[in-house]
């Protein structure tokens, strides 16, 4: 059985197709703790690949996702934990261009993303998306490669 998903932690704008669920009487159509961790990856990776701008929403879900803490982050990035935590705060606010490139780049190489590490690769796209649409489908060998 699959499920289409709406909307990823505070990002309201991510729609996930074609997750693998199961049946519990309980709870109904139910993700298994593999394929969640897997569709966070995904969504991601397709953060990445997509150049969606980068907010603190986005900065917090790609580091929340790699289990990294907000010193962890700036320590890697040269800034300090609290710096991060002011990003993350300003869920809408797109980062600084040099920061935004910096958290692309680290995170692509976290997340195995294929990105374009031009400049204007790296800066991500000037319009937010409406809606980003990713498809299971399209990572499950990758998946089950890795399960």
């Amino acid at each position: 059985m699959r499920k289409n998903f709406k909307g990823v932690l505070n990002l309201v704008y991510i729609e996930v197709k074609n997750v693998p669920v199961e049946k519990s009487e309980r709870w109904g159509a139910v993700m298994s703790a593999e394929v969640s961790g897997w569709v966070e990856r995904m969504v991601g990776r397709a953060i990445l690949e997509q150049g969606v701008p980068l907010r603190g929403a986005e900065v917090q879900y790609l580091r929340e996702v790699i289990g990294m803490s907000q010193r962890q982050l700036g320590n890697l990035l040269g800034y300090s934990g609290v710096a991060i935590l002011k990003w993350e705060r300003a869920k809408s606010k797109r980062l600084d261009r040099v920061n935004e490139i910096a958290v692309r780049a680290l995170m692509a190489e976290k997340f195995a993303a294929m990105i374009d590490t031009s400049w204007a690769g790296l800066l991500g796209t000037d319009e937010f998306p409406k809606k980003l649409v990713v498809d299971f489908r399209s990572y499950e060998d990758e998946f089950k490669d890795a399960a």
